[in-house]
């Protein structure tokens, strides 16, 4: 209607204009268009007709659907729908569908389609009636409006419920997203809780205008079922910096800068809870990766970064792992750091942190006389390696003096790691690479002036190869084994070949006691793909002290795992006595139980109290006493196991 907000200015009206100006009829200025939007606010008077057109999409000033919201109704239930629309045109039509199939009318089902009603050429509009629901209602139901330019949908709804329905009890669900507490549910309803708020939250977060809300259905049995918290902020901070830090595109210019954010702010990452800051982490590396080669510093950001995620719980790490293959993917990223940044002119690079080191090199194997590299701990001056039994008490702040070095030297030469330390500096790992493992291969003869790329990495811990299935016929032994050494990786790329001829020696320092130790190397593709150790083509050939030789003969990481469940080692009590607040209390209370024992002999005739009872109560203050006096005394002597022994027995 002109003078109203909803004129369609359309190819329909072109007649108006045209009758407009041949009859002299003045058409008010106030007369706009509404729609299409193209049009919307002009005045209609000032239209030419080669604007009048029909084609676009289709955009109706009245749609609306009768009940609009969500119906929730009992089986056998009466429930009717009206859909009305705009009437643009004689194409117009209203149909009704039901989980994608159109509707008509079937009496024995309940179901009665009425026929469209137009109403004065405006509006037109459809019936539904549903006379009788049954659970196959249940779903969306739509009203689609179709003619020439088009068509337009919208749905609502129907939960249909059982008379005697069951219902989802009330539920407390923490999660990574906040803390949430779902009311009891009517069996057959999906539930909606608005996302928590958290005054940490400056990143934004939200799904459009709306509210962002988690959901959970609760089915037809009275039972939680499906859920989803995607639409939330994370509770913690750090998950929620790590998560924009995935969002955040990155390009040439912007890499370097990204990088080293990125790097200072894992630095704290023995904070770090949540598995989705691991997976985040991984992401965020993989999307690094191919700028090492634009930029050498990009490669040590990721070893920075992959170093201070060894510093992330163990539990979390092995979760992260379970639910993406966190792990995997951030191993892989340290391991192609290598083969991208060696070229023609960068033959050697180098690269430490506190828990990782990379040595590699671009060789010839017409030429290669073998090589030796061993990775370094520093430790102070006046730290005592004879007496520290766990590596980790080495570990490094940031300082770049302790962090993980690799010192290599060429040659056929295998030096012992226990004479490779020295004053100040412990050796942890080396891997030793023969002049054989080139000149015993046919495969070489052809490839003589051929370059390839050799690269050392040492992982301080395993805690990057967490075994996350059954492993049971693995290494492990159904994780009754850990890693009890440092992991070390060795590999060549850019020559071909299969198991070598000469084996790799490895040397691998405990950084905790243990037994019945085993040689692994990590296979990638056991567990489904999520990995484990496999002892296939590596065994230990030697072991002094905290010490162990192991040699294989193909390349990867390799370790030494050790059983410490069995192990009952206690630590070496740091003094010979105990604290003497310990002593003071026992002879306190000895005293108070002598003074007991003699009191009760002195006065024995004076005090009422049955014989029986006078003996209990002797036998317990003397008994007393003696335990005390014995933990007091002894609980500390442990350098003689017999004497221990003997006493245990004779009380």
């Amino acid at each position: 209607h002109f003078n109203t907000d909803s004129l369609i200015c359309d190819c329909n009206l072109k007649w108006v204009l045209q009758w407009a100006r041949n009859a002299s009829v003045r058409i008010a200025e106030e007369t706009v268009c509404a729609y299409p939007s193209a049009l919307q606010g002009l005045s209609f008077r000032n239209l030419k007709e080669n604007q009048l057109i029909c084609a676009g999409p289709l955009e109706l000033p009245l749609f609306e659907l009768i009940p609009s919201q969500r119906q929730v109704v009992f089986h056998g239930d009466r429930l009717p729908f009206q859909c009305t629309a705009t009437y643009v045109d004689n194409t117009t039509q209203v149909h009704w569908y039901h989980a994608g199939r159109l509707i008509e009318t079937d009496e024995e089902s309940g179901v009665f389609v009425e026929d469209s009603i137009i109403h004065d050429c405006c509006l037109i509009t459809r019936e539904l009636i549903l006379s009788s629901i049954d659970i196959d209602a249940t779903g969306d139901w739509e009203c689609l409006v179709n003619n020439s330019y088009g068509n337009s949908t919208k749905q609502v709804e129907i939960v249909v419920l059982e008379t005697a329905a069951p219902y989802c009890p009330a539920e407390r669900v923490i999660n990574n997203k906040g803390d949430f507490r779902w009311p009891k549910t009517l069996a057959g309803i999906t539930a909606y809780h608005p996302c928590l708020q958290y005054s940490f939250n400056s990143i934004a977060f939200h799904n459009g205008a709306e509210e962002s809300k988690a959901w959970r259905k609760c089915n037809r049995t009275g039972r939680w079922d499906e859920e989803n918290y995607s639409e939330c902020p994370y509770s913690q901070e750090v998950t929620q910096v790590l998560h924009a830090f995935s969002q955040m595109h990155i390009n040439l210019t912007t890499v370097l800068e990204f990088s080293r954010q990125l790097t200072a702010y894992t630095r704290g990452a023995s904070h770090f809870a949540d598995k989705m800051d691991v997976i985040y982490l991984a992401y965020i590396m993989e999307k690094l990766i191919v700028f090492v080669d634009e930029f050498e510093d990009i490669g040590d950001a990721l070893i920075e970064i992959a170093s201070n995620i060894m510093l992330v719980d163990d539990h979390v790490l092995w979760m992260a792992q379970k639910e993406d293959k966190a792990c995997t993917r951030i191993v892989r990223c340290v391991e192609h750091i290598a083969s991208l940044t060696l070229t023609s002119n960068i033959q050697v690079i180098s690269k430490v942190s506190r828990n990782i080191a990379l040595e590699a090199f671009m060789i010839k194997p017409s030429s290669f006389t073998g090589m030796t590299c061993t990775a370094f701990q520093k430790v102070s001056e006046n730290s005592d390696k004879s007496v520290v039994h766990d590596l980790a008490s080495w570990e490094a702040n940031h300082h770049p003096d302790q962090h993980l070095n690799f010192k290599c030297n060429t040659g056929n030469l295998n030096g012992s790691l226990v004479n490779s330390s020295t004053r100040n500096a412990v050796a942890v790992a080396s891997v030793h690479l023969p002049q054989s493992v080139f000149s015993q291969s046919s495969a070489w003869q052809s490839v003589d002036n051929s370059t390839c790329k050799l690269q050392f990495i040492v992982f301080r811990n395993g805690k990057l190869f967490p075994s996350t299935g059954n492993s049971s016929n693995l290494a492990d032994d159904g994780k009754r084994r850990t890693v009890a050494t440092p992991a070390v990786f060795a590999k060549i790329d850019g020559c071909s070949f299969g198991n070598l001829t000469s084996p790799l020696t490895i040397g691998l320092r405990h950084f905790a006691r243990g037994i019945d130790p085993i040689a692994a190397f990590w296979d990638f593709d056991l567990l489904d793909g999520h990995g484990g150790w496999w002892g296939e083509g590596c065994h230990i050939i030697s072991s002094a002290g905290n010490i162990t030789t192991i040699q294989s003969t193909h390349f990867s990481n390799f370790a030494v795992l050790m059983d410490f469940k069995t192990v009952l080692s206690f630590p070496q009590y740091p003094g010979e006595f105990l604290h003497p607040v310990v002593y003071a209390c026992t002879a306190v209370m000895l005293l108070c139980l002598f003074a007991s024992i003699i009191t009760y002999i002195v006065h024995h005739s004076t005090i009422r109290i049955s014989r029986k009872g006078w003996h209990m109560l002797l036998n317990f203050c003397f008994h007393t006493a003696l335990t005390f006096a014995v933990f007091a005394g002894g609980i500390n002597r442990i350098k003689y196991p017999i004497i221990c022994q003997a006493v245990s027995t004779c009380l």
